[in-house]
């Protein structure tokens, strides 16, 4: 068969390799282009920008800017008096939580000073729930208002009798069990289980008049007021003393957490815009115009001037990339690359302090004259931007190569350039689910502990603010080659996977050599045996049933002793079984190496077991049985065969002496020659097959006395070589001897060893090819001596080794030879008999019978 270099493995080896490169090309390129924000938003352009002030980023960056500044100069009213901050500023909660309009004064009845909110910001996250170690009870007057007591001293009150609770008649709840109560929360509003709905009617002051109609512990939320509002000591005083919070105290805790959160989140907003984008310090220059109020706001002292706002307005335009904003979308300006003119109106509409009357301006000095963030990302944008385009390009043709190579792989997956067999790998042979489930897993883990420990930290470092030159040098590089050779484990785990997977589909193991099918398999031999296993199956789910009683219970009584008492009878019945097992292995062994007459101890086995032991012992008794049968039979056939041999011979012996008198009576009719020739020949033959046929009889019945002595098996076949040298020279075949300068001494009987050798030289005399030469080579190993006879048959052997040494087989199928067939039989046979060991070798025409006895020492007498 043509040999085909694609699927060689060569070939196989070349494309795995260049896939790894391909990924790792394509993965590196990647990370390179996707590592910095400014190139992920410029990889899809149409056109990508040239400059870095017409990039996408540069838009966005603008806008942050903006954003952060028009949120800044709208914070200002929150923290600022006459253009100052002032950490003394009233800030009244309800009015700055609703949105009203801000005065700086105390309307709504509770206000805090700016810097107490400031402060509690920073320990808002560690402040405790002070009501559950000191929770409020509310207590409700006649009128329907409300007073709140801390439980110390609510406590205190009703010990010192000052407060004194008015029981129904009748009851018997002491004191003591109504502040428990209280202080555990029991009494709860919302439910019946409050004291002015049980057993108590009011609550008395210290002149006995009835001050509380009720009362119940607080259910709301509350927390440790680190900072007391103005005018109160605390948000409970506030709410008893001012009418407007008083039953509203749940709501006064909600509002000034949320206040003091959404107030910290301002002022970052309002120091942003004050320490970032100062004059000096930036490149970013703005102007916000209050054009009610003829108000400036800017980081450029020379553009605080409101009658120079359209020469200053012109002078941004001149400076670099700019933006104007006004309150109507037709005057709208700007020199960025694809910006929406609404989009900019209603940021600086809906965050800034006007809504109509405003002007917004925003420039960034292109030519960069200041250190900051606008510089670094140009600086970035000049020396990489250049090249996205290319190593995108490279990305993407990798893949595409990597593709190409997969595509092949999978044509060529468990396939020979000589030959057309599917081959599998010792991994295509694990459970199809199992051998998935490893490989997801092993990238999974490798996926997880990598992004763990590399790439948080990077997406982190590249996503900040700002980001020189120097740090994506830097932090970006070690990043990519770590991404690189991810990138090429993850190949090697999808190639594992993925070959593995269309190796078993082109195999169609897929299913077979899945678990699934086992356990649809498993389901099935249930359902068909269910009559036999529906005990253990029923033992089963009732062991379970108990310990998952006891797991889930979790209880040491009953279902615990029922537990152990089933983990004691499966520990019973195993060593049962497995003792059961053990007898009915052991029996099974003893009757197939022929002792059929053992039976199988059937005592203490489960019925099952019992039933299979019985079923055993009666296939042993059925095969003795057999086996006398057949040897009655064999006995029968040798007689029969010893006794028809004996009666063909006394008839035999008088037609050969009849025949060799024929031959001396001297006839001259040729003819006649010629039949009293055919006569000799066939009864010569007949008498062979005859002796044949007795010998084999005998070696059957086991009719055959060793007599046995130490010989010298050289010897013997020397003498055997002798008496066949005629028979080989009228076939004119040469015997090529080599024989052991030492005795080769064996344990054996001479007269049978001479008719092995005599048999197999008989064979070759018969059956070796005219003119050619036969091989006889006589070994002395160090425990054995090994005689061979080898010979090149003139017909074809189209028979295998083993039938050559059955009865009445001969090499020639068609019978045209001489031959009773059993001479190779016999030969084996007797070799056996003599602890011997007979071995037969074919080869095309080559015919090779090997006869190996042990060999024995000079003072060595063995008995067989």
């Amino acid at each position: 068969m043509k040999s085909k270099w694609y699927r060689s493995k060569g070939m196989k080896f070349i494309l795995i390799i260049l896939a790894h490169i391909f990924v790792i090309t394509a993965t590196t390129g990647g990370l390179w282009v996707t590592a910095y924000p400014i190139f992920r938003q410029e990889i899809f352009e149409g056109k990508p920008a040239k400059k870095y002030e017409d990039s996408r980023n540069f838009n966005t960056q603008m806008k942050d800017y903006t954003a952060q500044v028009v949120n800044g100069i709208s914070a200002r009213k929150y923290f600022e008096t006459e253009g100052k901050f002032d950490p003394n500023k009233i800030v009244d909660i309800e009015a700055y939580d609703q949105k009203k309009k801000y005065t700086g004064r105390n309307e709504s009845g509770l206000a805090y000073r700016l810097k107490d909110l400031l402060k509690w910001n920073d320990t808002m996250n560690s402040t405790k729930d002070t009501n559950a170690e000191n929770p409020i009870i509310v207590c409700r007057k006649k009128d329907g208002s409300y007073h709140y007591y801390r439980y110390s001293k609510f406590a205190a009150l009703v010990n010192a009798k000052k407060l004194k609770f008015i029981l129904n008649a009748g009851s018997e709840t002491s004191t003591e069990e109504i502040l428990s109560s209280l202080k555990a929360g029991n009494y709860d509003y919302d439910s019946e289980n409050y004291v002015g709905g049980s057993e108590i009617r009011g609550i008395q002051g210290s002149n006995n008049e009835l001050k509380y109609v009720d009362c119940w512990s607080y259910d709301g939320y509350s927390m440790e007021e680190p900072y007391a509002p103005v005018g109160a000591d605390s948000l409970m005083n506030l709410a008893n003393k001012d009418s407007r919070w008083n039953g509203r105290l749940n709501d006064a805790y909600n509002l000034v957490t949320s206040v003091v959160d959404s107030l910290s989140e301002r002022y970052s907003e309002y120091q942003n815009t004050n320490e970032d984008i100062e004059e000096g310090d930036s490149n970013f220059y703005y102007i916000y115009a209050d054009m009610k109020a003829g108000t400036i706001y800017t980081n450029q002292k020379r553009l605080e001037n409101f009658q120079e706002l359209d020469n200053n307005l012109k002078l941004l335009r001149k400076t670099g990339k700019y933006v104007i904003v006004k309150s109507k979308l037709k005057d709208f300006k700007t020199n960025l690359r694809s910006e929406i003119a609404e989009a900019w109106r209603d940021e600086i509409k809906n965050t800034g302090i006007q809504k109509k009357d405003f002007v917004f301006a925003a420039c960034v000095n292109t030519n960069y004259p200041i250190a900051d963030h606008f510089y670094s990302e140009n600086q970035l944008y000049e020396k990489y931007g250049s090249a996205i385009r290319g190593i995108c390009m490279l990305s993407v043709i990798a893949f595409a190569l990597f593709v190409i190579c997969v595509i092949w792989l999978t044509a060529i997956a468990g396939r020979r350039a000589k030959d057309e067999e599917m081959h599998l790998a010792g991994f295509d042979r694990w459970k199809t689910e199992i051998a998935a489930v490893l490989i997801i897993g092993l990238w999974v883990t490798a996926a997880v502990v990598g992004n763990f420990v590399c790439f948080d930290d990077y997406l982190q470092k590249t996503e900040g603010t700002f980001y020189s030159q120097a740090d994506y040098v830097k932090n970006a590089i070690p990043y990519i080659i770590v991404g690189g050779i991810f990138g090429s484990y993850t190949c090697s785990m999808f190639l594992i996977g993925f070959l593995s997977f269309v190796r078993r589909i082109k195999a169609h193991i897929v299913w077979k050599n899945s678990l699934s099918r086992m356990f649809c398999h498993l389901v099935r031999d249930i359902a068909q045996n269910m009559s036999s296993l529906w005990r253990n199956i029923m033992l089963f789910v009732l062991f379970v049933v108990l310990h998952w009683i006891v797991m889930i219970t979790d209880t040491y009584g009953f279902p615990l002793f029922m537990m152990l008492l089933a983990e004691l009878a499966v520990f019973v019945y195993l060593v049962y079984d497995g003792i059961g097992r053990a007898k009915i292995k052991d029996g099974v062994k003893k009757i197939a190496a022929g002792e059929l007459d053992y039976k199988v101890p059937t005592e203490g086995m489960f019925s099952s077991q019992k039933e299979v032991a019985e079923g055993i012992n009666s296939v042993g008794a059925g095969l003795e049985v057999a086996v006398e049968a057949s040897i009655k039979n064999e006995r029968l056939k040798t007689n029969l065969i010893t006794n028809v041999s004996h009666d063909i011979k006394t008839p035999l012996t008088s037609i050969i002496n009849y025949v060799n008198l024929l031959k001396n009576e001297n006839f001259d009719d040729p003819r006649i020659q010629r039949y009293i020739e055919v006569l000799e020949q066939k009864s010569m033959r007949l008498k062979t097959l005859t002796e044949d046929v007795v010998e084999a009889s005998k070696i059957t019945s086991g009719n055959i006395k060793l007599e046995c002595m130490k010989l010298d098996f050289t010897e013997l076949v020397l003498q055997t070589s002798a008496e066949y040298e005629e028979k080989f020279e009228e076939r004119n075949l040469t015997e090529i001897q080599h024989l052991p300068k030492e005795k080769a001494l064996v344990y054996i009987d001479g007269r049978r060893t001479w008719r092995i050798l005599a048999n197999l030289y008989n064979n070759a005399a018969k059956y070796a090819m005219t003119g050619s030469r036969i091989y006889t080579d006589l070994k002395v190993t160090e425990g054995a001596v090994i005689f061979s006879i080898k010979n090149i048959s003139e017909q074809p052997l189209n028979i295998n080794a083993d039938q050559l040494t059955e009865r009445f087989i001969r090499g020639d199928i068609s019978r045209s030879t001489e031959g009773s067939g059993l001479g190779l039989s016999i030969a084996q046979t007797l070799t056996e008999m003599q602890k011997g060991k007979f071995e037969l070798y074919l080869d095309g025409d080559l015919f090779k019978a090997t006869v190996t006895f042990p060999k024995v020492q000079e003072e060595q007498s063995t008995q067989i």
